[in-house]
């Protein structure tokens, strides 16, 4: 019998060669069933760090006749899948090696979920001294106190809403943004199994629209799974998802005020233009004809400059190079006109707090560019003593902020949506329904779950 055992065995490792050259299986013979003789082969993969693997991977193969092993008549089943295949007739032999991955994958993941060891693990002597002295302390969640100096208010009530939505509507709201972490950890966590691996943790950040920097990213990583098992769980990301999503919609609400304040400007250059801009022009085209001797019908770039300095309009910025038909820029003259007023009223509205952050910025522009690097900005930005963020907040803005392929940021621009953010973040209201969505982030109902593309799109415009 023992010869016939044998024969089996090594058709079975034969067979299985073919396999992989990953991973080391052994086979043994178990029972005789009515499928046939049952033997099985256990996939594992030790390493010098972890020589006892925390996962195997068991595979069932029945041979009908022990006296005539063969291997067309052979057939197999993967653990805890009642689907036998037939080798004569199974799928490619080169992703066996993929699915036995997978098997190992998801097994390794749960063991450490259940928080199980391997057998020498669970057996081993118990010594809670031992364990003291071993178990490295899990450090204290840094303290973080954000808060923004009253000097770069414009008035002492600037942050207070002047009017108390419905407590219903606070509700909805708090439920909304809940809701959309949920989604967005259910999108990653395709298993249905409630934690995340550190690799789907960051395609979770993507999606949420954060991208970190190298060390940023690991530093929150580790921070976040605070069992050091390599997963996070729903719980652990819950406060920090809640700040950004939460971050996210102030910026949406930011937004969305500084394009209403946009239209009004514009509203407002367009009836200040509106009785002057035809009287200007004839002025402007009785100048250039002056300086046309030839009759040409051009003007010089640099001449019209001239003109238009004299004439007081500093705002109109000449981009062109050749000469320029002035019986026919009137239209060009107005829209640019329109555009530098609705400019120049944008600027003289600045905030004491967009002046502040043009100013704590440009100390980085050495060369007075106007553009600094994204890593500059940020350094100036945490390094004020008249603005402190959360780490989540900072992430956030990171993310917003506009920059070129070389990480150039235009800080005078992106100054104005910066300050606009900020003072969201600081918001009463917002600061209150923050304070609320970290208390609520349990899922308590039925949420059914959306595609990918609504999750974005509903990231885009959540608050806006």
């Amino acid at each position: 019998m023992s010869d016939l055992i044998e024969r089996s065995v090594h058709l079975i490792n034969g067979y299985v060669s073919q396999w992989t050259k990953k991973y080391l299986y052994q086979t043994s013979y178990q029972e005789e069933t009515t499928a046939g003789h049952t033997f099985m082969t256990e996939f594992s993969l030790p390493t010098q760090e972890k020589p006892i693997p925390s996962a195997t991977v068991k595979v069932y193969f029945y041979i009908p006749d022990l006296t005539d092993p063969q291997e067309k008549s052979m057939s197999f089943r993967f653990e805890n899948d009642s689907l036998i295949h037939l080798v004569s007739r199974t799928i490619r032999l080169t992703q066996m090696e993929k699915w036995v991955e997978t098997i190992l994958q998801r097994k390794d993941r749960t063991c450490r979920i259940m928080f199980l060891g391997t057998q020498f693990e669970q057996t081993r002597i118990k010594n809670e001294r031992m364990d003291e002295v071993l178990h490295e302390k899990k450090p204290e969640p840094e303290k973080e106190n954000p808060h923004i100096h009253e000097s770069l208010l414009e008035h002492p009530l600037e942050l207070t809403s002047q009017f108390n939505p419905p407590e219903e509507e606070k509700q909805r709201e708090i439920k909304m943004l809940t809701e959309l972490l949920y989604q967005l950890f259910r999108q990653i966590d395709q298993d249905d199994m409630g934690v995340i691996s550190h690799e789907e943790c960051t395609q979770l950040f993507q999606m949420m629209g954060l991208f970190l920097g190298k060390h940023q990213l690991e530093d929150t990583l580790q921070k976040l799974d605070t069992s050091k098992t390599g997963i996070i769980s729903y719980k652990e990301l819950s406060t920090l998802g809640i700040e950004i999503i939460h971050a996210i919609y102030c910026q949406n609400l930011a937004l969305k005020e500084l394009k209403d304040k946009e239209e009004e400007s514009r509203f407002e250059a367009q009836w200040m233009l509106s009785g002057d801009i035809r009287e200007l022009y004839k002025k402007v085209v009785a100048e250039c004809k002056k300086i046309d001797e030839e009759e040409t019908k051009l003007v010089d770039p640099e001449h019209l400059k001239v003109i238009l300095e004299e004439k007081q309009l500093q705002l109109w910025i000449i981009q062109a190079n050749d000469p320029i038909p002035y019986n026919s820029f009137d239209k060009i003259l107005e829209s640019t006109l329109f555009e530098g007023l609705v400019k120049g009223l944008l600027q003289a509205n600045k905030s004491r707090l967009e002046n502040y952050l043009i100013d704590l910025f440009s100390k980085m522009d050495k060369e007075n560019t106007g553009h600094i690097k994204l890593n500059e900005l940020m350094v100036s930005l945490k390094a004020s003593d008249q603005i402190k963020l959360s780490k989540a907040q900072v992430f956030a803005l990171q993310s917003f902020i506009r920059k070129d392929s070389k990480s150039n940021v235009n800080y005078k621009e992106e100054s104005r949506k910066l300050a606009a953010i900020i003072k969201k973040f600081f918001f009463s209201d917002l600061v209150n329904s923050k304070s609320k969505l970290i208390e609520n982030t349990n899922i308590t109902h039925f949420i059914p779950i959306k595609q990918t593309e609504e999750i974005k799109a509903a990231i885009q415009t959540v608050g806006s």
